[in-house]
């Protein structure tokens, strides 16, 4: 019997799957010439299929590789955190306990993270963003290995829907699994599910299913059971429009970052999509250069004849027959074509192509000549190139990262591997400090102009006094302070501050009244000694 639920779930798939062909066949067209690993969103290849035989120039390709793994190493540090945890409230991160609580939690959520399959995942997703510009990355607790999980889901299996505010707040998965699988993952996945996985001849037969985790609209928050979880999740059988499961997250489990996405639309565009007629382009100026190369290693050649056999033939080792013996003479110069100048133009393309995949910021030795290759200058190459960077690592930031950690976070601390948070924690909203050299270098770019605004307003002090009077340096020192990598419990309270201040005026106030009572007293001994004689005090003294 058909579920009306159901007939609403696929419904609401197919008009997703509508909305997105546009931007899937973008993204194909794009996997082809860039990613071919994943060239199977629109059309389908047969496994072991050379899936490289468009590509004749793969210098987007490797430049992507480049960029991927640049983002990941300068974000993710080797052999040291890359995050630490705060809380929103900064009086609360001064307590001590609260203060080792949260280094312990940070502490075994990185072991958590590294010791699951999370950067193999990671890769695959900061790719997709990359090349495609969206990527899906699902986290969730593996009860069997009693770990955490993590699934970087293919472009082509999931449609997206935001929010009023441009969230994404629901994630619409499509996918196939056999009857074994089926029955294994689902308690009544279908009676046609059943019957196939109960003989071994059909139990690898395919069924298809739709998985939509979004908002849930009505529950009862004072049951935690899975059908009153703030996150709903609905499973169908698209064939016999069923539903086969419903049941819930505490967390939305899917994170779906784009890299850069127009007000209008939901997906987003990434590098390898903005330059894709570039690389198709490409293509063409390559195979042009191996002709032009080939007919220079084996030219055309001519005959002299009474009458012409044909057309004129320029391709390598042709034979062309002319009547006229000056007429190949005025061709002789024009037939192999000009070498030197097809490569020039491909390597000012290839610079196109390795800038839009920013190679001069994350392989910064290939660039750099003679003794230049200094740390400090490679380190400050990196900071500057941040400005082309600074919008997408930013939503990088905010829609992977983030609700990836805080939802392994969570899911940890549910399952016993992080202890409970003491009680002064406990309601505090939970933030992510980033501390990796990306991270880091993002913040210094960003602080810069409060140092060239204090310089500035330095210099008109001078003449104009009350220039400084427009700085708030209580709030801008902190700031500053902590987007320069300080840590943020090296930085004293508000109580801290003022105490130390009433200190210092109270030592000022101190100071003062002991220079008064030394000036008073230099003045009484003054007054207490004698005139020397024949000054006019002495005259006056009768002296």
């Amino acid at each position: 019997m058909e579920d009306t639920i159901a007939l609403q779930i696929i419904r609401m798939a197919e008009e997703e799957d509508s909305k997105a062909s546009n931007f899937r066949r973008l993204y194909q067209e794009t996997a082809d010439f860039m990613y071919p690993c994943e060239n199977q969103i629109t059309s389908q290849r047969t496994p072991g299929q050379d899936k490289s035989i468009i590509i004749r120039d793969p210098t987007a390709m490797f430049a992507a590789d480049d960029m991927v793994s640049g983002l990941i190493g300068t974000w993710i540090p080797g052999g040291q955190n890359f995050f630490n945890l705060r809380t929103k409230n900064r009086v609360e991160n001064t307590s001590s306990t609260a203060l080792m609580w949260l280094a312990y939690a940070a502490e075994i959520l990185h072991e958590e993270m590294f010791g699951s399959n999370f950067m193999l995942q990671l890769h695959d997703t900061i790719k997709a963003l990359v090349v495609f510009g969206t990527g899906c990355l699902f986290t969730e607790w593996d009860y069997d290995r009693l770990g955490l999980n993590y699934k970087d889901r293919h472009i082509s299996t999931y449609t997206i829907k935001q929010n009023a505010m441009g969230i994404v707040d629901t994630v619409i998965f499509t996918y196939e699994l056999s009857a074994r699988q089926a029955t294994t993952e689902f308690d009544n996945p279908g009676e046609k599910a059943l019957q196939s996985a109960s003989t071994i001849k059909d139990e690898s037969k395919k069924y298809k299913f739709i998985e939509v985790i979004r908002p849930r609209l009505k529950r009862n928050q004072l049951l935690v059971d899975k059908l009153n979880m703030p996150i709903e999740n609905i499973v169908v059988n698209v064939e016999e429009k069923k539903v086969v499961y419903e049941g819930g997250f505490e967390e939305m489990p899917a994170a779906v970052p784009r890299w850069e996405k127009s007000s209008v639309e939901k997906y987003g565009r990434g590098r390898g999509t903005v330059i894709l007629s570039v690389v198709k382009e490409l293509q063409q100026m390559w195979l042009g250069l191996m002709n032009c190369g080939e007919r220079w290693n084996n030219p055309p050649r001519w005959q002299l004849e009474d009458a012409i056999e044909g057309v004129l033939d320029n391709r390598p080792g042709a034979l062309n027959i002319f009547t006229q013996p000056n007429a190949a003479g005025a061709l002789e110069g024009t037939l192999n074509g000009n070498y030197p100048i097809s490569k020039e133009i491909i390597e000012v393309v290839h610079e196109v192509v390795n800038k839009a995949f920013a190679k001069d910021i994350f392989v910064q030795m290939g660039d750099l000549k003679g003794d230049r290759r200094t740390t400090v200058e490679i380190s400050a190459r990196l900071k500057e190139g941040l400005r082309r960077l600074v919008s997408p690592i930013a939503r990088l930031e905010y829609e992977l990262f983030t609700p990836t950690i805080i939802r392994s976070f969570m899911i940890l601390i549910r399952n016993g591997i992080i202890p409970p948070a003491p009680q002064e924690l406990v309601g505090q909203r939970l933030s992510v400090e980033y501390v990796g050299e990306l991270a880091m270098a993002m913040r210094t770019y960003q602080s810069r102009a409060f140092t060239e605004y204090v310089s500035m307003l330095m210099a008109m002090s001078e003449k104009f006094p009350e220039a400084t009077d427009i700085l708030n340096l209580d709030r801008a020192l902190p700031r500053v302070a902590l987007s320069s990598g300080v840590n943020s419990q090296d930085l004293n309270t508000e109580e801290e501050i003022m105490a130390k201040r009433q200190a210092r005026q109270q030592q000022q106030e101190q100071m003062q009244q002991l220079m008064a009572q030394q000036a008073q007293a230099e003045a009484y001994k003054n007054t207490q000694k004698a005139p020397e004689q024949g000054s006019p005090a002495a005259e006056m003294a009768g002296v």
